[in-house]
């Protein structure tokens, strides 16, 4: 009989305390079923027509969250994917300014032709309109040039491929013929034919024809700057034209944009390069709490595939804190670093040149950290840079070419922090919170970060509307790993550890109907209220282990 009884109680633990997928709180009826089917097959053993009015409420174990929560993941989660650097040593970096286009130069901003107004006109004399009784008379060729000039007077353009741009041709006659005009622009090439076009039949009156020049390379190497046109054309016997009247032509040449440059574009200064971002990493902690970097760092990188020699000149790196009004320009601590030389490429390179510069505080009398201790919402950074300034090499580019800075501040998460938060999302479905008496949560967190949390657990809908939260207004508190003082890192080995069960009663279980998700949400402090530096690493991990252990409201009974 003892034995029975000892067979019993082990078979009612491993039926009522055996953990189960989550997926159990939602198939309770199954329960049911199986635990019919156990007692069925032990009628040999146990003759349960003897006990009458046997009632069990059963108790089901279900696991909630078996996972990590590192900070890589969360701020990747946050949507700041971008903004997040991991070295080879597994360090994280914050890039709290982030911008692949602080400022750019175009090719087309560096040269803008001024439209080329020519014009060419003749009368016919009394000997044409002889010669043209009798047969064709041929136009004698007459040439003409116009001087190319640009937004700066410095500008020569020795070659010049057009890629887009247009010839409006006006002509004008006092007469009617069937012959034609033929227009030439010397040292001028369309698809390697030298370039010329012909209008249609001589109309009296005013006609206007528009011709693209998209595609025409310009070789101007032997004369700078300078445009030859050639016009001749042919009469056919008619009688007409008669002598006084008068054939003319005007053109209007327009470079839209310039495919490829060569020559030189003058000493310019490009003043309006400036760029303003919002910053969003870590905005709760300035809000709420402090963040202190140990080694805040800032490179500014330039990046030059157009022909030109610039000179940059940092004029602004302004923080500004809207909370408090509060301004810091440490452009004038920038020491050396404040003027950037770039040199061009060659004409022949394959890639561009890149120039970087680091400032850190070491460089900058300590410039970064006062820039981040005044807790920036925003960063002005403003340049103004000079083209050639030196020297009057041959400048080149091409519409591909490019000019610009990519600027980031790079944040080492080591230092001492105050109010960060991670957060991570897990499923979980309560439809029918009714069918149970009671609901405990046990909760095991192992803290691997060098830093204290404070956590709580909201239950919330499909569309992430919280209905309850596990602790109320208290939070779970979780020590730091123990901080090694001359690495600043967390022991080997050594962990934070939160053991503890919370117990949902019964009325708060009513808010959990329709419950679909759970976020964990952690507030992460340096310890001794946030003053201990300490370094934060990839591998670094909340790891939380998550169990339910619902108790049902049904009764199942065997007895009459």
């Amino acid at each position: 009989m003892n034995k029975r009884k000892n067979n019993w109680r082990e078979l009612r633990h491993s039926m009522f305390y055996t953990p189960v997928p989550a997926g159990m709180l939602l198939f309770l009826p199954v329960a049911v079923v199986i635990m019919t089917f156990l007692f069925t097959a032990c009628q040999k053993d146990f003759d349960f027509s003897k006990i009458k009015n046997a009632v069990w409420n059963p108790d089901i174990v279900v696991p909630l969250v078996n996972d990590n929560i590192t900070l890589k993941k969360a701020l990747v989660t946050s949507g700041s994917d971008n903004n997040v650097s991991i070295d080879e040593n597994g360090d994280i970096s914050i890039l709290y300014y982030y911008n692949n286009n602080a400022f750019r130069i175009r090719p087309n901003d560096l040269i803008k032709l001024a439209p080329l107004n020519l014009s060419w006109s003749t009368q016919v004399t009394q000997e044409e309109q002889n010669s043209l009784q009798n047969g064709d008379f041929t136009i004698p060729t007459q040439t003409f040039t116009q001087t190319i000039t640009g937004n700066n007077p410095e500008i020569r353009v020795d070659q010049l491929l057009v890629k887009e741009g247009t010839i409006r041709l006006t002509t004008n006659y006092t007469f009617n013929n069937a012959g034609y005009l033929t227009f030439t622009i010397l040292n001028a090439t369309k698809n390697g034919v030298p370039f010329s076009f012909t209008t249609g039949s001589f109309v009296s009156g005013q006609t206007q024809t528009d011709v693209d020049i998209s595609g025409l390379w310009l070789d101007l190497s032997t004369s700078p700057n300078t445009l030859t046109i050639q016009v001749n054309g042919l009469l056919k016997k008619s009688p007409t034209p008669v002598a006084g009247d008068m054939i003319s032509a005007g053109f209007l040449v327009t470079v839209t944009s310039v495919g490829w440059f060569e020559g030189f574009l003058g000493h310019q200064t490009f003043s309006q390069l400036e760029d303003t971002v919002r910053v969003k990493v870590f905005n709760n902690a300035y809000v709420q709490g402090d963040v202190h970097f140990v080694d805040p760092q800032v490179s500014v990188t330039i990046v030059n595939s157009i022909g030109v020699p610039t000179e940059i000149t940092i004029e602004k790196l302004l923080a500004i804190n809207n909370a408090s009004g509060s301004m810091l320009d440490i452009a004038n601590r920038l020491g050396n670093g404040g003027i950037i030389s770039v040199p061009s490429p060659l004409i022949n390179a394959s890639q561009p040149m890149v120039k970087t510069v680091e400032y850190n505080n070491a460089n900058t009398g300590n410039a970064m950290d006062d820039f981040y201790n005044l807790k920036p919402d925003n960063v002005v950074f403003k340049v103004h840079a000079r083209i050639n300034p030196d020297v009057s090499p041959v400048n080149f580019f091409s519409d591909t070419s490019s000019f610009h800075a990519n600027l980031r501040v790079k944040l080492p998460l080591y230092g001492h922090f105050d109010h960060l938060t991670m957060q991570d999302t897990f499923n979980l479905a309560l439809d029918h919170p009714e069918d149970f008496e009671r609901l405990e949560f046990r909760l095991n967190i192992v803290n691997g970060l060098p830093l204290t949390t404070l956590m709580q657990v909201y239950f919330t809908d499909a569309a992430f509307n919280k209905k309850d939260s596990l602790t109320g207004t208290d939070r779970v508190f979780i020590k730091e790993a123990p901080v090694d003082p001359a690495t600043h890192l967390p022991y080997p080995g050594q962990f934070g550890v939160k053991d503890t069960s919370i117990v949902l009663p019964s009325p708060r279980l009513q808010n959990l109907k329709g419950v679909k998700k759970i976020i964990v949400l952690a507030v992460l402090h340096s310890a001794d209220e946030g003053t201990i530096n300490v370094k934060l690493r990839a591998d670094q991990k909340l790891k939380l282990n998550f169990t339910a252990r619902a108790r049902m409201r049904k009764s199942v009974g065997t007895g009459n």
